[in-house]
């Protein structure tokens, strides 16, 4: 290895993922010290500042690097905004009315079980800034929520019968997880308000928004519709586009523009589906904005 100079060594350490680059950091003082070169940092942080140097523009925009924060920990954010969408957190998987994941895919869920309990799965990929695409596709009858929801840390480890995030008794809980990375309120409507959850109610009648801003103890924030809305049958693709560039979540329908479902959002979202029906299923992909 003393043969090669950090150049090339960057440019063969480049291949590997995040992991494997913090393993060889603990392998090898040369990879892993900030004292033996010239830039300050670890040879393992300029290959993973390189690595986000040569990544696609959306990529970058989606993935500001934040204060305090390093090359290879961004690295790790850049391999999870490329990977697949799957549901990470199945919460409220009671005995009688399992959440589960169909052929042990996780993209792929449904609700089994005859006890009308609410269940919500979430994928833990973090949206922060940029724009962000996914596809829901619906199978069976009945009605189901899609749309964003803070990120919330092993709340599928609690226990819990049913989850439903837009349920008052949960608000105290869900806010004490809440960090400045949840970003400041906006001004909607008259008021200081962040939107901490918002969703798609998806069924054969034109779809409604529900959101709510947890720090508000009260019944339901918002019911409303929206210009656009239209049903969803068995079967159709729910596109949804997050901008966080501007804040909000637009609507698509088998690949063609509905509507802005909301605006006013800021700060971290993950995707979430919030299921309540026996037979019913979603399926999420990472998609590609339609033209």
């Amino acid at each position: 290895m003393d043969s090669f100079n950090n150049d090339i060594v960057i440019r063969f350490a480049s291949f590997l993922c995040s992991k494997d680059l913090v393993n060889l950091a603990l392998t090898c003082r040369r990879f892993g010290s900030r004292h033996l070169h010239d830039t300050g940092s670890s040879l393992i942080e300029d290959t993973a500042h390189q690595i986000m140097c040569n990544a696609k523009q959306e990529e970058k925009e989606a993935l500001p690097k934040m204060a305090n924060q390093s090359y290879i920990e961004l690295y790790s954010e850049l391999e999870k905004y490329r990977a697949p969408r799957i549901f990470n957190q199945l919460i409220g998987r009671a005995i009688s009315d399992p959440i589960c994941y169909v052929n042990n895919n996780k993209s792929h869920i449904k609700l089994l079980g005859n006890k009308k309990k609410t269940n919500t799965a979430i994928c833990k990929h973090v949206m922060r800034a940029g724009r962000h695409y996914a596809t829901f596709t619906k199978e069976g009858d009945g009605d189901l929520r899609i749309g964003i929801i803070r990120p919330l840390k092993n709340r599928d480890k609690k226990g819990l019968v049913s989850f439903d995030p837009m349920y008052p008794g949960y608000f105290p809980d869900l806010i004490h997880e809440s960090t400045e990375r949840w970003g400041s309120a906006n001004h909607i409507n008259g008021s200081n308000i962040k939107v901490n959850y918002c969703s798609l109610m998806v069924g054969n009648r034109p779809g409604r928004c529900f959101w709510h801003d947890w720090n508000i103890m009260n019944t339901l924030m918002k019911c409303s519709q929206w210009n656009g809305s239209e049903g969803f049958n068995n079967g159709d693709e729910i596109g949804m586009l997050l901008d966080l560039n501007v804040g909000t979540l637009s609507i698509y329908k088998n690949g063609r523009y509905l509507g802005i479902l909301k605006d006013g959002l800021a700060g971290e979202y993950c995707w979430v589906a919030t299921m309540w029906t026996h037979g019913i299923g979603v399926r999420i992909q990472k998609g590609i904005i339609p033209v």
